[in-house]
């Protein structure tokens, strides 16, 4: 009987390992991963908080306007050697979220540069 409850455990606890691994490597496609932004090309740094938030969720990268600029901003994604693979000048921060769809890009690493006329913000991700 003894042997009878270790086999079990040592069964149900191979289970709960399992099912660890499948949840970590599967949780990138659940939820969305944020692109950390960071101030670009500038030499004097300031306290102004970005004024968006970006998220790869998926096929997408979602954007969040947080301030709503006043003119249109200009977004960018460019690949590894620096070529612009997506480019959109006449962006209205005025509907809250803009969405890119990515779904047609290889995998490697990214970049995504927002600019408006007082921010250049810029921030890395990787397709796999």
């Amino acid at each position: 009987m003894k042997k009878l409850s270790l086999i079990l455990m040592l069964m149900l606890l191979s289970f709960f390992t399992m099912e660890a691994n499948v949840t970590s490597t599967n949780s990138s496609r659940r939820y969305p991963h944020a692109i950390e932004l960071e101030s670009w090309d500038k030499s004097a740094r300031s306290v102004v908080p970005n004024p968006i938030e970006c998220y790869l969720k998926g096929n997408d990268i979602e954007i969040r306007f947080i301030e709503h600029p006043e003119t249109p901003v200009t977004l960018q994604i460019k690949d590894a050697r620096g070529n612009t693979v997506y480019q959109d000048m006449g962006v209205n921060g005025q509907q809250g979220t803009f969405k890119i769809e990515i779904s047609h890009l290889q995998s490697g690493s990214y970049e995504l540069y927002y600019s408006d006329e007082e921010t250049t913000l810029k921030g890395s991700f990787d397709i796999e």
